[in-house]
Parts: C-alpha cells; structure tokens; sequence
C-alpha cells in the first residue's frame, strides 16, 4: 500500500479551465502509477465523463462523480459497482422545477438544455456534452435571478435535504453530500486507510472542492478561474494554473514527505 493516496478535482485543477490541456501531466501520473499512489478523480462531472477522462489519463483508482454523489468501482474486487450516496437525479430535477414555476424564478440547468446548448455553457465537444447530461445525482443550474431569491431558492431545497454547492462553473443542486464524503468513505471502505497508515492528498480550486481540502492529510489550492483563492490553513497554494500548477505542487508535496 502507497503512503499517499492523491483526490484530485478536474476542471481548473488537473485540466486547464480554459481549453481542459491535460497532456503534459501525463508522464507524472505514470510515475504515480508505478510508485503505487492511486490518483481518484473527484469531480463535479458525470460517471460517464469520468469514465472517458479515466482512460485518457491512463488511470485505475475508483471514479467520484457529482460532488461525491456517486462511486464507481474499477478495478479489483468491487470492478463495475457503484455506491450512490446522493438523491436520484429525477426527484431533483421534479422538485426545481416546481420551484421555478410556482415563485417564477430565472434559472437554467442541464436538464432544460440540448446538447448543442451544453456545449456552447461548457466548451465541450459534442460526445462529451452528451456524457455531461448523463446525470445520476446533480443538476448543474445557472442562476439568472437576483441574490435575495438565490437564497429563497437555497432555503426551500434544505426543505427537501438540498444543498446548493458553488463549482467553478456552475451552481450545483444535490443531496447533502460532498467530496469529503465520497473521499472519506473510500479511505476507510476501501484503501483501510487507518489500518494501513495511509494519507491523503488532495487538490481542487472551486468551493465544491473545499470540505475536501480541509478533511485531506494535505492540500493544494490551485489558482481560480475568477475571484480569490480558496483560504485552506495549511494547505499549499499552487503559482501556476492547470496542468503546471498541478504538476508542481504534487512533486513537491510528495518529495517533502520521502
């Protein structure tokens, strides 16, 4: 067992946030691979997202998808099983709607868009849009209304065990769960992390990364696309954006610990 195991976000930490440049931290996540430290995607995006940006990076470690809504097992005993922690992807989209009738709030979210539409929100290509709308747990949503009724909105969805979490891009309505706890379960579930003496490494830029961040062993904040950084006591602040950025911090984090 590796002494670290890496939770990593996606969007503006491992890929740039502007054009999702990925290839010039291949040849770290294959010296990752062969020193035994898992790297976990733990992202916003849809298992079937992930599952694509899996094989791109040539990795083999449990997917997390939708803020830690859902895991999707790999390899090893658990190959192909998922654990689902959030709420069903219908029920959320049923509720705001009602929502958005019933106080005639402005707010747009996956579910009300076409590929093409996703596509020119999220710079996708067409097969990835496609896997964007392959929801299961979460409704990414743009809020067009004012700030006193965004926290109306939030209000009702703890009504119905609904948070509203910040992502780089979009607002994302969910269960009350978060990366934490899709990181969480899996160090005891799966890596015995306790048993093991294995710690964690964790990277993310976005507010939905935060409770991450703070439950990880060690964190890096990577530079947001807009506003300030994230402030995580302790955590190390990368100086350059995505892939670099993340190149950087985890070569120096992991050397200082051999």
């Amino acid at each position: 067992m590796s002494k670290y195991i890496i939770f990593t976000d996606l969007d503006g930490t491992l890929l740039n946030h502007h054009d999702y440049a990925y290839k010039a931290v291949l040849p770290l996540l294959k010296r990752l691979e062969e020193s035994g430290i898992p790297v976990v995607l733990n992202s916003s995006k849809t298992l079937s997202e992930l599952e694509i940006w899996q094989h791109r990076l040539h990795l083999n470690a449990p997917l997390v998808a939708e803020n830690g809504g859902v895991i999707l097992f790999s390899e090893g005993r658990l190959k192909g099983q998922k654990q689902r922690i959030g709420k069903a992807y219908d029920e959320i989209r049923s509720y705001i709607k009602h929502l958005r009738k019933r106080y005639d709030w402005s707010f747009e979210g996956f579910g009300d868009w076409t590929v093409a539409e996703v596509m020119n929100r999220t710079s996708l290509k067409s097969s990835d849009a496609v896997k964007a709308k392959d929801r299961e747990v979460s409704e990414p949503i743009l809020w067009l209304d004012t700030p006193e009724n965004l926290a109306r909105f939030e209000q009702c969805l703890a009504e119905q065990g609904l948070v509203l979490k910040k992502g780089g891009r979009f607002y994302h309505v969910m269960a009350q769960h978060d990366k934490a706890d899709a990181m969480k379960y899996l160090l005891e579930h799966y890596y015995d992390a306790e048993q093991e003496g294995v710690k964690s490494l964790a990277l993310g830029d976005g507010e939905n990364d935060l409770s991450m961040l703070l439950a990880a062993d060690k964190a890096v904040v990577m530079p947001p696309a807009s506003g300030e950084a994230l402030e995580v006591e302790g955590a190390y602040y990368a100086q350059s954006e995505a892939p670099v950025g993340w190149i950087e911090s985890v070569e120096r984090l992991l050397s200082e610990s051999v």
